[in-house]
């Protein structure tokens, strides 16, 4: 499907002021940006404070670490994956705040329902339903962002968006620890009666959810072009994906693979540091949460500059040039990590790969950039879904099966953990490598579409 663009479809606030190459001002673009930030943040406050409960949720309900690794990747991936492409394809549709609004508030319910749990299928259904909630605010974000931002500065922009993962998944760690340690003996919740520390972690931490969701109110709607005549279907969305395969197969399942590794730290650090180094909950989550978010922060930031810059000055492959470096040093730095034999090496290492780990805003990136303004929405949404059926799956329960049934003690927890990084890496860098033609060919041919 080609064409020029002759017609227009205005959502939002068409008279709100532009500047001179046709995007919002940089005060309205940012206040939007801002905005998604906090809402994504919380995001992962919901998502993410799980894992700091392994062992009260294996005592609590008698199973081991695969079955708590479903509950910290499969679960929450399952909905978030399968609802992503109906809410992909109203994104490009239909007023994008609404739906993210919605979303804050089904996952906000059912972070709370996570806390009132009684039995292990209980949990599962509540981590599950965080997910389809969940999986309204990207593709929503991606594709505002997309529309407030010009190509050489969206990277940037995307990666201020994801400060808000940072601010929740590491907050979620010293927040969680911070409440575990307070309520250790129970606490007693008006209308909900005593709670142990666990369970009223999660309801604590659902509660910004309920507030912030009217926030979304204020998110600008930037005004959305499209082909004369495009009203484009599925149909239409997998046929420009044929178009560019390698491309997308290359991106997909890139970055996929460096999600899993990026959701193997997030889901098994403090046990690590629990189990390696004998700390307590507290020390883990306090510890980790200062350094995930330090850290994380400048490697969003400095990533997301360098690839634009590379970009600016004509390199249409930056996205996957960063991460044929980058899947070479979470290979040999990772293993090294997690064979660290005290803290202070861990932390060391940690610093190396929390730059390629921070791969969010530069793998949307890679998206936006070769798609078309009315594809983005379901391409973002396709993209999301198999990062999370593959990539938030694989990273937690590979390091939960190693542990448990291949190396089959509590103590392997690192020694699983490196195999994970010394497989899982270098394949990453072999497929950007493979990917660097078909990612300059098809952002050269994004607007012929």
């Amino acid at each position: 499907m080609s064409g020029t663009v002759t017609a227009e479809n205005r959502v939002g606030n068409a008279a709100t002021p532009m500047d001179d190459h046709g995007y919002p001002r940089p005060i309205v673009a940012w206040t939007s940006t801002i905005i998604l930030m906090l809402l994504f943040a919380t995001a992962y406050l919901d998502r993410q404070i799980i894992s700091l409960m392994v062992k009260p949720i294996r005592a609590e309900f008698g199973v081991g670490d695969f079955e708590v690794s479903l509950l910290q990747g499969f679960a929450f991936a399952v909905l978030y994956a399968l609802c992503g492409l109906p809410l992909g394809m109203a994104v490009d549709r239909y007023p994008r705040r609404w739906i993210v609004m919605g979303g804050v508030l089904i996952w906000s319910c059912a972070a709370m329902a996570s806390g009132l749990a009684t039995s292990y299928s209980h949990i599962l259904i509540a981590r599950i339903f965080v997910g389809a909630g969940e999986a309204a605010l990207a593709p929503a974000a991606y594709s505002i962002l997309s529309d407030l931002f010009p190509k050489r500065r969206l990277t940037f922009a995307l990666g201020v968006f994801m400060i808000g993962a940072l601010l929740g998944a590491e907050g979620s760690l010293a927040i969680g620890g911070y409440i575990l340690h307070m309520a250790a003996n129970g606490i007693a919740v008006p209308l909900l009666g005593r709670l142990e520390a666990w369970r009223f972690a999660f309801v604590v931490t659902a509660l910004p959810g309920f507030v912030l969701a009217a926030l979304a109110i204020f998110i600008h709607e930037p005004e959305r072009t499209r082909p004369a005549g495009v009203g484009a279907g599925w149909g239409d969305v997998f046929r420009f994906m044929a178009s560019r395969k390698a491309f997308y197969f290359c991106q997909i399942l890139g970055f996929s693979l460096v999600m899993g590794l990026v959701y193997a730290r997030l889901a098994w650090n403090p046990t690590f540091l629990i189990r390696s180094f004998g700390w307590s909950v507290q020390q883990a989550g306090y510890a980790l949460g200062a350094f995930g978010l330090v850290t994380g922060v400048a490697a969003l930031l400095i990533g997301g500059r360098i690839v634009d810059w590379m970009f600016a000055r004509g390199q249409r492959d930056a996205h996957f040039r960063y991460y044929v470096v980058g899947g070479v040093v979470m290979g040999l730095f990772g293993v090294a990590t997690y064979l660290a034999p005290n803290p202070t090496l861990f932390f060391a290492g940690s610093l190396i790969i929390i730059f390629p780990l921070n791969m969010g805003a530069i793998g949307a990136s890679a998206v936006q950039v070769a798609t078309p303004p009315h594809l983005r929405g379901r391409i973002s949404a396709l993209y999301l879904m198999s990062v999370a059926l593959f990539g938030m799956t694989l990273g937690p329960a590979v390091v939960g099966f190693l542990t448990q049934h291949i190396f089959a003690t509590d103590a392997s927890i690192g020694l699983a953990l490196a195999w994970t990084y010394g497989v899982l890496g270098p394949i990453t860098a072999l497929l950007f490598f493979i990917g660097l033609a078909p990612m300059r060919e098809a952002v050269a041919r994004e607007g012929e579409w």
